[in-house]
This record gives C-alpha cells, structure tokens and sequence, in this order.
C-alpha cells in the first residue's frame, strides 16, 4: 500500500511539473494575449453564457489568430450528451479598434447544409492588419472547429461547468 501511495503522489507531482512546464512553453507576446483577452470579451451569447476558445499561430507572415464560441454539452434529460451551438452577437467597430490599422477585414460564409455530420451553415469574420507594430490574421469564427469539443456543460439545474 505505501508503494501505491508513493506512486500517486509522483503521479501528481509530475503533473505540477508539466503544467508549469507548459506555461513556460508558451510563446506569445504580452501584447498578443492582451489582445486576445480583449477580443474575446466582443462575444455576447445571446441566451445564457458562453466560454471563447483560441487558437493562436506564428508562421512567416506574423501571428494569426483563431477565436469562437464554444458548444455547450447537455448533461441529463432525453438530450444528454447532445451539443448546441450558442447563438451570439460580436462588436465589429471594437473589433477594428483593436487594430492599429486594418488592412482587410471580410466576412465568409459557407454551406455545408449536404454534409449529414455537421449540416450548419458556417460563417467567420477575418481581419488582417497592425496590431501596434506587429502583424496580425484573425478570424472569429461563428462554430468551433469540428476537432474542438464543447466548452461548457450544462447540469440539468440549469447552471454550467466548464470542461
């Protein structure tokens, strides 16, 4: 039993380490997480509450940025384990000012109403431009991204958990 008890607690330090390791490993700029945090609070879900997910990428061209409003998962009832996608609204104006200069921004939609997987429609907004000096793409997308899972549950009390 003791070499149980040892192990579990290695087992969680070891966990500790690479969640501190991680946090060192992360790259972006002050500026970049500022202006995701920023961004991010531009999502209002229209009914209830929404957890913004983000993906953000340094490539040749400077940093891009991918941000969303997760799904919620329904917990209990006939529609557990079910997901929905939170209708929200998004601050274009607070978006723009975000940016020092803005060199492109448009808005795509795609059908995929013939895909039986996921028939929604999907939409997304890009902006490209400066960001003080610094280079930046972003894109807030209207769904999370098919890999991504839900963001939130939601108890059958009526409140929510993160995941």
């Amino acid at each position: 039993m003791s070499r149980s008890h040892l192990s579990a607690r290695h087992l969680l330090q070891q966990i500790e380490t690479d969640r501190s390791k991680r946090a060192k490993r992360d790259i972006r700029p002050h500026w970049l997480t500022a202006l995701v945090e920023s961004v991010a609070e531009l999502f209002d879900p229209v009914a209830e509450v929404g957890r913004v997910g983000f993906d953000c990428r340094l490539d040749e061209q400077g940093w891009s940025a991918t941000l969303y409003l997760g799904a919620v998962e329904l917990v209990g009832g006939k529609s557990d384990g079910q997901t929905q996608r939170p209708g929200f609204q998004f601050d274009l104006k607070a978006l723009c000012e975000c940016f020092s200069r803005v060199d492109d921004l448009s808005w795509s939609v795609l059908d995929h109403s013939d895909c039986e997987a996921d028939p929604a429609p999907r939409s997304l907004i890009s902006i490209d431009g400066l960001v003080g000096e610094n280079r930046v793409r972003m894109a807030i997308h209207s769904t999370s991204p098919a890999p991504v899972g839900p963001g939130l549950r939601r108890l059958p009390n009526g409140r929510f958990e993160p995941i």
